[in-house]
């Protein structure tokens, strides 16, 4: 419990192809990077195999073994990957509201009650707020089969004035698991800056990954390792 109340450098919520990558990328270069995740048994999971080309150095491309695709065996490398990292704490929580002082955020509020306090907070949430999951006849409040979405977040955002669009994303039958399809919010274009990632409304929020614009892994990664870049030139 006691890890929760570590101050931060940037707090990640989301351990997706993005926020995982910006994690890495920046525990490499020694900033305290906290990556909160709501399974650890989802972290960095893709739907599919990935398929090179990946970005040079990219998390990524360290995780992928052209001799084992098996979407576990490939979740199981890049958590590994990101555990060894000493200037990263990857935990898993669920994120129910932002910490404000004044109009900057300080942290995010936890459904396990310990706050999670940063400099500086990067949603990464994917396909999770506002999420409905269509699988034949049943509709369920998901981002991905067994994975609930961020209610409480949304809500919190909505109040605070954050304007979305709604996209659609189709995941593909496979030998194991049955294909179905994910309606969920995005940021408005107009809420974020491009080059910085920056969510206007408030000081020290930021946002990258499907939550903001969509892509294939390739591009997520390269999406988070430019996020990375971009803090690590405000943390100097």
């Amino acid at each position: 419990m006691v890890a929760y109340q570590v101050l931060y450098q940037v707090l990640i919520v989301g351990a997706g192809f993005s926020g995982a990558e910006a994690a890495f990328q920046l525990a490499r270069k020694g900033v305290r990077v906290g990556l909160l995740t709501q399974s650890l048994d989802a972290v960095m999971m893709p739907f599919l195999p990935p398929r090179p080309p990946f970005p040079p150095g990219s998390l990524l491309e360290r995780a992928y073994d052209p001799g084992d695709e098996r979407v576990w065996a490939f979740h199981a490398r890049a958590k590994y990957l990101l555990e060894g990292e000493r200037n990263l704490h990857l935990f898993q929580a669920t994120a129910t509201g932002l910490l404000l002082e004044g109009g900057r955020v300080v942290g995010v509020r936890t459904w396990e009650g310990p706050p999670a306090r940063a400099e500086r907070v990067v949603l990464a949430v994917g396909s999770f707020l506002g999420a409905r999951l269509f699988l034949g006849g049943a509709v369920e409040e998901a981002g991905r089969l067994s994975e609930a979405s961020y209610p409480d977040l949304l809500e919190e955002l909505s109040r605070l004035g954050f304007r979305f669009v709604e996209r659609e994303g189709e995941v593909p039958e496979t030998p194991t698991t049955p294909g179905y399809r994910v309606r969920y919010l995005a940021f408005h274009p107009e809420e974020w800056e491009e080059e910085t990632f920056r969510l206007k409304r408030l000081e020290g929020l930021y946002v990258v990954g499907l939550c903001v614009r969509e892509g294939d892994y390739a591009r997520m990664s390269e999406e988070g390792k430019r996020l990375a870049e971009h803090l690590l030139h405000e943390l100097g």
